[in-house]
């Protein structure tokens, strides 16, 4: 089947809009179209932050229509910190937003004269002066324009960290409370949102409105055994319960915790700062404490948390696994409190605090502050606010911070920080750090809760591939990536859903389809920009023995250089 895209073209110099149809070959979005766009029409390589950059925001093809973790909102563009292309999506209001306004995606073009915030509406684009928000964190900057325009707007804003244009700086989404705490990090797409001089989208639609399907029985019959599945998985439940923070048990018996700067496997202080501390925390502090909420308006999982300080006051929300890895034990600091704090202050600088956590885990390596020294760390994300040559530093990431400080152990996949599994003690997920075309991001393909031995060699590459599928096909969809545990052994009910709101005719396979051709696009972009396919694993991993264990990086160069041979050519879609 053949489908027409309604998109949204801004042009920023020019400061006019037009709207135009993109055809695609099946339902997609997000993640697809982002890659489509930026691979068909930026220059490889230009200079990211440069006017031909441009930013893409788009939805999947089952936003705005009450289904559940099916609003998640894609951000594309080349990216200031891989040299590559970049997809970084996030949960909240803006994804159902854009959908139920008609557009499936924005693009962002050239550059504004002047800083300006864009309101997006069922009338057109408003440019509105953004002097008074400037400077602003994103919490103020959220609030300010939730009391000007009204809840029923969804807001996506960009942090002083973005309007520096620093490398670790990503996009801010707000969440069902209003709250900018749903972030597109990963990349510095922040950075080219600062480049191209937008602080804040508004996008405006009834919350209440919902989209209808070409079949509406058998969207209703498809929706529900596709909420069934996800009520009943144990995954679910058990993020329900404890959020992502529970997988930090998991990691840390495999020996794979990134600790003090990726030195050890286990921090011997996990049990103050996993799922179940922050669980416990959360249960008796109480106040504005919550240990389970949504970040979506129909979502069941529920994986997000609010945490409490002492006095009962929300300090931050959410609080995730990847920020306490790289936050927490990374840098040798167990205080749940202090991570908390840490957290807040990234997201409203619009920072990836995995990015910023593996830079102060670098700076510690160099001297320049203590592992575990909780107010000298501190000190150093504050100074990010300032603007000083330290904080810039951390802002920049771990692969510039590290060459700047002439640091040897640099954890880093195309200059992006490796997240909280140590590629030693999750080989699978060691081997998407170095063949995705996002660089380390564990977000493109994560193994790690697969049936399987996680350090022997033998069966990961093929693992790494079908979850590097599955997630560029979920990603594509607009599909929360929590989704995979439930319905990933169950094709058919996402299949299902796109024929009874499409009119289509899918196969289960189509999602395998669907996710090697987001695939080929974004290795093609890449190898036109002069990356390679694939990169190396730092070398301090193959050397360096991590215990208690005594794990290597032992996947042989060779074994990955032909790891996408199998993509489709892109003279015609594979999606038919």
């Amino acid at each position: 089947m053949r489908l027409n895209l309604k998109i949204l073209r801004i042009d920023l110099t020019g400061r006019s809009y037009a709207e135009e149809s993109l055809e695609a070959k099946g339902p997609a979005g997000g993640r697809y179209l982002t890659s489509r766009i930026v691979r068909e029409e930026v220059p490889p390589t230009c200079d990211p932050l440069s006017a031909e950059n441009k930013l893409v925001l788009a939805c999947g093809p089952l936003a705005g229509r009450g289904i559940s973790s099916a609003g998640r909102l894609s951000v594309g563009c080349k990216s200031p910190l891989t040299g590559g292309i970049k997809e970084a999506n996030a949960g909240g209001t803006a994804a159902d937003a854009l959908a139920r306004l008609g557009w499936t995606a924005v693009v962002l073009e050239g550059r504004s004269p002047q800083w300006v915030v864009l309101v997006v509406d069922r009338e057109g684009v408003r440019f509105l002066p953004a002097p008074p928000y400037l400077n602003k964190g994103n919490y103020e900057v959220a609030r300010r324009l939730r009391e000007e325009f009204g809840p029923e707007y969804a807001f996506i804003t960009l942090g002083p960290a973005g309007e520096r244009k620093l490398w670790a700086s990503g996009v801010a989404v707000s969440d069902i409370y209003g709250r900018p705490s749903r972030i597109a990090a990963r990349g510095g797409v922040g950075a080219v949102m600062g480049s191209k001089g937008v602080k804040a989208i508004l996008l405006a639609a009834p919350r209440g409105e919902t989209l209808q399907p070409a079949d509406p029985a058998e969207a209703m019959t498809a929706k529900k055994e596709f909420h069934r599945i996800i009520a009943t998985s144990e995954r679910t439940r058990v993020l329900a319960e404890y959020g992502t923070a529970e997988t930090m048990g998991l990691v840390q018996a495999l020996g794979a915790l990134p600790t003090r700067n990726f030195r050890e496997g286990r921090f011997e202080q996990a049990d103050r700062i996993d799922g179940r501390a922050l669980y416990n925390l959360i249960k008796e502090r109480r106040g504005a404490g919550r240990h389970t909420e949504r970040c979506m308006a129909s979502c069941l999982i529920r994986c997000s948390n609010a945490v409490p300080g002492p006095d009962g006051t929300e300090i931050v929300a959410p609080l995730e696994y990847e920020t306490l890895g790289l936050m927490g034990s990374n840098l040798g600091v167990g205080d749940l409190d202090a991570i908390a704090r840490w957290n807040y202050y990234c997201n409203d600088l619009g920072v990836d605090t995995i990015e910023v956590g593996a830079a102060l885990g670098v700076m510690a390596e160099a001297g320049l502050v203590g592992f575990g020294d909780v107010a000298a760390l501190e000190k150093i994300i504050l100074e990010i606010y300032q603007g000083t040559i330290v904080g810039r530093l951390a802002g920049m990431g771990a692969g510039f911070c590290g060459l700047a400080l002439g640091v040897e152990r640099i954890p880093v996949v195309k200059n992006q920080a490796i997240s909280a599994y140590d590629p030693r003690g999750v080989k699978g997920t060691g081997i998407t750090y170095a063949t995705s075309p996002m660089g380390a991001d564990h977000t493109a393909g994560l193994t790690v809760f697969a049936p399987v031995d996680h350090h022997a060699g033998t069966g990961q590459r093929e693992l790494s591939y079908r979850m590097q599928l599955s997630r560029a096909a979920y990603d594509a969809l607009g599909l929360c990536a929590f989704l995979l545990s439930a319905t990933g052994p169950h094709p058919e009910t996402v299949t299902g859903l796109l024929n009874a709101y499409y009119g289509a005719d899918l196969g289960p396979d189509y999602l395998l389809r669907l996710g090697a051709e987001v695939l080929a696009l974004e290795v093609d972009f890449n190898r036109r920009a002069g990356l390679p396919e694939t990169e190396e694993i730092p070398g301090f991993m193959r050397e360096e023995k991590l215990g208690p264990y005594g794990l290597i990086w032992d996947i042989p160069s060779e074994e990955l250089r032909d790891f996408w041979r199998d993509l489709p050519a892109l003279g015609g879609s594979s999606c038919d």
